[in-house]
Parts: C-alpha cells; sequence; structure tokens
C-alpha cells in the first residue's frame, strides 16, 4: 500500500470516529435515560425523628416525584424534601422521568423507632363464656414495672 492510500484511510477514519463520538455525546440523554442520586438517607437507615430529609440529585430528569407527590428541584436537578415517617418500617419511592417518558425509580427503607414513655397503657379485651353465652368484659393495665392490676 502507497503511502498516500494509507493517509486517505487514516483520514477517513478519524472522520468516522470524530461522528461516531459526536453522535454518542449528542444522544447522552437518550442513551443514559434518567437518574436518580441519592446524597442521604442512606437505605436501611434507623432514626427516632418522625420527619426527615430526603437530599439528592435528578440527572437528565424532567419530572421527579417522592411517594407519588411532585417534587421540584433547582436548575442544575437538585432536590431536598421532607417526609414524615409511620412508626416502625416505611418504604420511600423517589422517582424521575425524562422527557421521552422513561422512569426510573429508587427505594429507601427506613425504621422509626418509637420509644415508649412512662406510663401506663390500657387495653381492652371481651372474653366470651361459651357455657352461659355472656360476656364480659376484663381491663387489663400494665405498668412498666411488669406488675398486672386486673379490675371487672
Amino acid at each position: 500500500m502507497s503511502g498516500r492510500t494509507l493517509l486517505k484511510r487514516l483520514l477517513w477514519g478519524t472522520i468516522v470516529l470524530l461522528i461516531v463520538c459526536y453522535s454518542y455525546f449528542v444522544l447522552d440523554d437518550f442513551v443514559r435515560g434518567p437518574r436518580i442520586l441519592l446524597s442521604s438517607p442512606i437505605s436501611g437507615f434507623s432514626t427516632t425523628t418522625p420527619v426527615i430529609m430526603i437530599v439528592g440529585r435528578g440527572v437528565h430528569t424532567n419530572n421527579l416525584s417522592i411517594n407519588g407527590a411532585q417534587t421540584s428541584g433547582d436548575l442544575a436537578g437538585n432536590f431536598e424534601s421532607r417526609v414524615i415517617l409511620a412508626p416502625g418500617y416505611n418504604i420511600i419511592k423517589v422517582t424521575a422521568k425524562d422527557n421521552y417518558e422513561r422512569s426510573v425509580e429508587k427505594t429507601i427503607e427506613i425504621v422509626l423507632v418509637v420509644t415508649e414513655k412512662k406510663g401506663a397503657t390500657a387495653s381492652t379485651t371481651i372474653q366470651i363464656d361459651q357455657a352461659t353465652t355472656t360476656a364480659t368484659s376484663t381491663i387489663i393495665k400494665e405498668n412498666l414495672t411488669g406488675g398486672t392490676t386486673m379490675t371487672h
């Protein structure tokens, strides 16, 4: 092969490579799709406060929601939202959609630990006597020291 033919092929190869790279750069939004980058909290987090802040960033997103409620972000895609937790195990779903209606979802699992305050709790149970079919009500009060008091 002559030097001139080799130079032409190298030039055409470089042009094709530049076109492919530029096309990927332009179509990056479509190729990668929407992404959610969560800063806090991490999944598996345990807390004693009932209100937490969800902080993160949506990349290539058009629509962002937390547990179905729309959340707005700044121009860079950063968002933060307060979420009220129920006692026990909580699942928080962060969903993002892009301009092409593709969506991505991240799930955060959080446990709200409720500390019981000192004081007695009362519960009512109803017992049915099958022989006489009469119902009696018993109120059982337990205090935190483990003692049980029964009243009729």
